[in-house]
């Protein structure tokens, strides 16, 4: 079986509790829709199938009404808009899937973000059709749902020139008040870790009287995806003790203006970036280096060998996650390389990305069966 698309880079936020493994995408279904709340609430307002169309076309005033629903949750806290429930939050037989050339859900997607100014960036348009016999939803319909989370680039005007807002369950024009205060609340920057990558040649070591072992680089960088200037950046990187030998710590403390905290089974490493960061202004921020040894293998392939991160910028909320080793292709090589040079074990080798994932790793746990070694990628240092 071929073996999954690398993840190199790839950052996964975490919850605050504890590193986990998330998926986000949601689930609608006919039985998810029909198991909504029936009452509409700031996050939620109901739509029948002909507010969209009548006789298989689009109502002409729908571009308008449209208009006032997005400005109103990307205005406030968001939520979800769902076409294609009567009052009372029933299914009413959906809208036909096919009102557009390329499909309903299509034009949806190209429409919703000119119908308010500035245009919306981000939302998600799904599309549930029918779930089998006896389905509320007639043949070649749907019920569509549209979600859509607050806006950084709020306010939105609708196309009546007006700025809306969820109150009290319903999209009403905003007073000066309220576009003041959503002001405020993007005036703070949005800077996030853009990707954490491998850097250089990795080194493999023959030399060292205790084993084999390979020296790995990476290279941390940050984006201000906001519009407002990052006057202060700071960035955190917490690395499990078992990668850190001397060596790495020294390598890392020599890249200068860093400052380490040592706790129980980890190491904190923060680098205070000493200039603004820009809006849309992405750079390298850290370099950090791990060891990878015979010692230490079957913890990297462990649901707790993660990068851990936070990202503060001036007073926003700080943005942290986690990135875990075993997903990084040249993490695998210098497994499947210290495998061949006998200072692993071949059941330690991580055998896909798929199988660095924290639920592979406890089913593995619970299968306990043992793998023969197979076939290992030729020495690479990229």
């Amino acid at each position: 079986m071929a073996e999954p698309p690398d993840r190199d880079g790839e950052v996964e936020v975490r919850p605050a509790e504890a590193p986990r493994w998330i998926d986000v995408t949601p689930r609608w279904t006919e039985a998810a829709i029909e198991a909504l709340d029936p009452n509409e609430y700031d996050y939620q307002e109901f739509k029948g199938s002909l507010w969209l169309s009548k006789d298989r076309q689009v109502v002409g005033a729908f571009l308008h009404m449209l208009s006032k629903q997005v400005s109103a949750f990307a205005n406030g806290a968001g939520g979800r808009l769902v076409i294609g429930l009567d009052d009372e939050g029933r299914i009413d037989g959906g809208v036909p899937v096919d009102l557009k050339s390329g499909g309903t859900r299509h034009w949806l997607e190209d429409v919703i973000p000119g119908v308010v100014s500035p245009g919306l960036r981000t939302f998600n348009v799904f599309e549930v059709p029918a779930a089998g016999p006896g389905s509320a939803i007639l043949p070649g319909h749907a019920v569509y749902v549209v979600e859509i989370p607050p806006s950084e680039d709020a306010p939105h005007q609708a196309n009546d020139h007006r700025y809306y807002l969820r109150i009290a369950g319903k999209s009403r024009p905003m007073g000066h008040i309220h576009v003041e205060d959503v002001l405020r609340r993007t005036r703070h920057p949005r800077v996030r870790l853009e990707r954490l990558s491998p850097f250089g040649q990795a080194e493999f070591i023959e030399s060292d009287p205790r084993g084999p072992k390979v020296q790995l680089a990476f290279r941390a960088f940050l984006l201000n995806e906001g519009r407002t200037l990052a006057h202060h950046v700071g960035l955190e990187v917490v690395l499990p003790r078992p990668l850190v030998n001397n060596d790495v710590r020294t390598r890392m403390l020599e890249e200068g203006k860093l400052t380490v905290t040592q706790e129980p089974g980890t190491l904190t490493f923060f680098r205070y970036h000493p200039t603004p960061l820009f809006p849309g202004q992405h750079l390298q921020v850290l370099q950090l280096w791990i060891g990878l040894h015979g010692s230490n293998a079957a913890f990297v392939n462990s649901a707790d060998a993660v990068v851990r991160f936070r990202v503060f910028a001036d007073d926003a909320p700080p943005h942290e996650g986690y990135v875990p080793l075993a997903r990084f292709k040249v993490v695998r090589r210098a497994m499947s390389w210290l495998h061949r040079k006998g200072a692993a074990d071949p059941a330690q080798e991580p055998a896909s990305a798929a199988a660095a994932t924290p639920a592979a790793a406890k089913a593995r746990r619970r299968k306990r069966k043992p793998k023969g070694p197979r076939p290992s990628d030729p020495p690479s240092s990229t």
